[in-house]
């Protein structure tokens, strides 16, 4: 398999391999944080962590409390949206260009992670929701990080660590996370302080920053370098991976104009019945959750799923030997599209909205939901933590999107191919679509 090449359906648009590194990050990160954050009940297994280790090695041990933050993070949801709507609405007027009355082009992936980090940025530190510097360290770390991590695959182990501290990128991470610490020491210094007077009308912030800081086990795991690592950790798994598949839920809205009024619909109904944006208004977007859900179906961000080496023999109930050493993977993609009848090679964007009319069937297929047949956040006790928490921004930005703006591709264009990098599968970065501002009181 050729390490960069274009798949998918769509026409295929020339790419440069540099530009797939960042949208590479998340799904390695995706294995690398279940590897780190949940303890294995089987001593027999281990997942491989694919270039990371030299990538990014200072501060892996330190991310056993990341799973509490998740989900904090969605339990604390229904504080969180109006905040990140408001966020949102700010982000669009920045990042796409004015487009009252014509068509304007922009690039979908790099537009897509911009408007991620704006919300990112609002949750993680608030002191530091619209700064610049910290948005773009936010940014920039991630394909850092995984450009050496990348790069780590083809080289011989016994080069590793000494290739590590050599490469461009490496040192890139370093001025990130100095940049980073920067930026947030001077901040905990200060929560600290107001923690020590004891003020009666101090708040703490509610924000990704203040809980790394509350649960902090130790006095060294609440010092400032830790909790940037911890907060740029956080960055990693959460900027990118949402990013990627709100990319291709936009391209599959586009490719399908069809399903953009019943969208909208939906959307503006949820709204009116909650009268505004609450956590309750997402879980009535079942129409969004369901296109959400078969975009992902046919646009996964990994052929294979639970990567896994065998650390002794292990003897399965039906007898089946795996030796020691050997390496198994399941086959998310084939499994996901053959667990769906009739059409599974056919785009169908309300296939589980449909499903979920069935009796007894209301709770069931949700996006973020996981099962036999849709391993994309992994399945049982090493499922993504922070599925639920990315399923919610997806809808939110889809949501600003396509009720404040009209899409299209460029004149002769279709959908964009997916990139496919070994086994990674992600939307093209290179990309262009069209974007001009809808006409009427869409203001949400």
């Amino acid at each position: 398999m050729a390490l960069i090449e274009l798949t998918g359906y769509g026409e295929a648009a020339t790419t440069k391999p540099v530009l797939a590194l960042v949208a590479i990050c998340g799904i390695l990160l995706g294995s690398w944080l279940r590897a780190v954050l949940f303890p294995h009940g089987n001593a027999a297994v281990k997942a491989p962590i694919v270039g990371l280790r030299w990538a990014y090695p200072a501060r892996v041990q330190y991310l056993n409390n990341a799973m509490n933050l998740l989900q904090e993070g969605y339990r604390q949801l229904g504080l969180f949206v109006p905040l990140i709507c408001e966020e949102m609405k700010w982000a669009l007027t920045q990042e796409i260009p004015p487009c009252k009355d014509k068509w304007v082009s922009v690039l979908g992936f790099d537009t897509v992670v911009k408007l991620v980090v704006h919300d990112f940025a609002r949750i993680s530190v608030a002191s530091l929701e619209r700064n610049k510097e910290w948005m773009e360290i936010q940014r920039m770390f991630p394909e850092n990080v995984f450009r050496v991590a990348i790069q780590m695959r083809v080289i011989p182990p016994y080069l590793k660590r000494i290739s590590s501290y050599l490469m461009p990128a490496s040192w890139a991470v370093s001025r990130n996370l100095h940049n980073a610490q920067r930026l947030i020491t001077p901040i905990v210094e200060e929560r600290r302080r107001m923690e020590t007077v004891k003020d009666p009308d101090y708040k703490p912030p509610n924000d990704f920053l203040q809980w790394l800081m509350d649960e902090a086990w130790n006095e060294r795991d609440g010092q400032p370098a830790e909790l940037v690592h911890r907060l740029l950790v956080l960055a990693l798994a959460s900027v990118h991976t949402t990013s990627m598949t709100a990319t291709q839920v936009l391209y599959d809205i586009i490719a399908h104009p069809e399903y953009l009024e019943p969208l909208r619909e939906e959307i503006l109904q949820a709204l009116k019945e909650d009268g505004g944006w609450q956590k309750t208004t997402l879980t009535k977007m079942r129409k969004l959750d369901s296109f959400m859900k078969e975009s992902q179906r046919l646009n996964g961000p990994s052929l294979i799923g639970f990567k896994r080496a065998a650390m002794e023999d292990i003897t399965l109930s039906d007898g089946t030997v795996l030796p020691k050493g050997v390496h198994m993977v399941v086959p998310v993609v084939p499994i996901s599209l053959e667990s769906v009848t009739p059409d599974p090679g056919v785009f169908q964007g309300f296939r589980f909205y449909y499903e979920r009319q069935k009796p007894g069937k209301s709770n069931l297929h949700q996006f973020a939901m996981t099962d036999k047949n849709n391993m994309h956040f992994g399945h049982g006790k090493y499922s993504c933590p922070g599925r639920f928490f990315a399923a919610h921004a997806i809808k939110i930005l889809i949501a600003h999107l396509i009720l404040n703006y009209d899409f299209k591709f460029p004149e002769g264009k279709s959908r964009p191919g997916n990139l496919l990098a070994h086994e990674y599968c992600f939307p093209d970065p290179t990309a262009h679509i069209l974007v001009k501002e809808r006409d009427g009181p869409w203001s949400i």
